[in-house]
């Protein structure tokens, strides 16, 4: 009997005497969610070049092979167990990296949960800033340098309109998005940005176009571009990637900034922030096909009217295409900014609420099981043999081997 068999030969033992009933467990083991056809998972398991490949960064590699180990017995597990029914659930932890498309559900439902305590009763903007592809080999040789002056810029330029039109701090939150829907390089930030700013630290100066755009989009991406080009040269690493050539392109192309007019209300504000904070560069969705050696999946072609269509790479291909938007260790990706930044945000968005007359929300607790039930669509104590809500969860069982939690580490397990 292997170590495996006989592991779980022991956890079938334990479970026998725990049990309140006398029924007989079944052999049979149910599974929570269908799983898709193919996983990023299976093509880094099977094509294995990254690991001993040079053109990967360290951190790259902690994150890829971190997402081989999702959800595997390698991670250890944890089961759930039918009070009624004897039914057992075994269920294998996650990996919970950030960049892990099978675990950003739950991190996603916890954000939206904390937004809705920070949510206005006034219109809010969604506005997209976009670099052209001239800049792109600067990005991928110094990421967090040109994602940080991307952040700044930004902010800088919507604080400059604001300043000028609504007279008092605005606030935004930005999300960084580094991916085309082909997987190509494609830096553009997410900004949803209330339609007032709070003046004198007290009363709350609304937007006169409430209707329409918060700010002209042709004059947000000339101000953006002077502003980012500007930072660019000041700097000392990120000025020897532009030279002349580069600059004028830049300068003679128009940049794109995409402004859309205001949500309904907080439900949809809340529901559209959702669509962006937690992805990932590709979900296992979209995977259609992996064979011989080939990666075919969908995307949007949004130049032929976001039309589906489908592309396929080679495995080698599709991994450094997925590794360019592996952001760097620590990198926030999501921001606040203005009166949503700072540790005195609470006081002020309340000043804000006197200032309209909106009444403060109550505060919510959210445990995991919570979250599942109400925002993921299952519950996790209902089982799925019987139906009745009697899975008690067990304690959790220890990995084959530890997960590695330090860089070196993991250049030593993959060397």
């Amino acid at each position: 009997m292997t170590d495996q068999s006989l592991q779980f030969h022991h956890l079938l033992l334990f479970i026998s005497t725990l049990q309140l009933s006398k029924n007989p467990i079944p052999s049979r083991l149910s599974t929570r969610f269908m799983k898709p056809k193919v996983e990023i998972s299976h093509i880094l398991n099977r094509q294995q070049f990254w690991r001993t490949s040079t053109h990967f960064l360290s951190r790259q590699k902690f994150d890829l092979h971190a997402m081989t180990l999702c959800r595997t017995a390698k991670l250890g597990r944890h089961i759930d167990y039918c009070e009624k029914c004897s039914e057992v659930r075994i269920s294998y932890n996650s990996c919970r990296n950030r960049n892990c498309p099978k675990c950003q559900a739950t991190y996603r439902e916890k954000w939206i949960a904390k937004r809705e305590e920070e949510v206005l009763d006034v219109p809010y903007f969604h506005t997209v800033f976009t670099v052209p592809h001239e800049l792109n080999d600067l990005f991928l040789h110094e990421p967090e340098l040109m994602y940080n002056l991307l952040f700044k810029t930004v902010w800088e330029t919507v604080r400059t309109f604001g300043s000028k039109s609504l007279e008092g701090e605005m606030g935004m939150i930005a999300v960084l998005h580094t991916w085309g829907q082909n997987l190509s390089l494609h830096p553009h930030l997410h900004c949803i940005i209330p339609g007032g700013a709070l003046c004198n630290g007290k009363h709350w100066k609304g937007s006169d176009k409430t209707g329409k755009y918060l700010f002209p989009a042709k004059a947000l991406a000339k101000m953006f571009r002077a502003k980012l080009v500007d930072q660019i040269r000041k700097n000392d690493t990120s000025k020897a990637y532009i030279d002349q050539s580069i600059a004028k392109s830049c300068f003679e192309k128009e940049w794109v900034v995409y402004a859309k007019r205001p949500f309904g209300g907080a439900k949809q504000i809340i529901e559209y922030l959702g669509r962006y904070t937690h992805k990932t560069a590709i979900s296992n969705h979209r995977l259609l096909d992996y064979s011989q050696g080939k990666v075919t999946f969908s995307y949007k072609d949004y130049r032929t009217g976001a039309k589906k269509k489908e592309m396929t790479l080679s495995d080698v291909d599709f991994i450094k295409r997925y590794s360019m938007h592996l952001l760097p260790k620590g990198f926030r990706r999501i921001r606040h900014f203005g009166f949503y930044n700072g540790a005195i945000k609470k006081v002020k968005i309340e000043k804000i609420r006197k200032s309209i007359g909106q009444k403060t929300p109550k505060k919510v607790e959210w445990d995991w099981i919570k979250l599942s039930r109400e925002k993921l669509g299952y519950d996790p104590l209902v089982c799925p043999c019987c139906g009745e809500r009697s899975m008690v969860i067990m304690p959790r069982f220890a990995a084959q081997r530890a997960p590695p939690n330090k860089e070196t580490e993991v250049e030593r397990n993959l060397n």
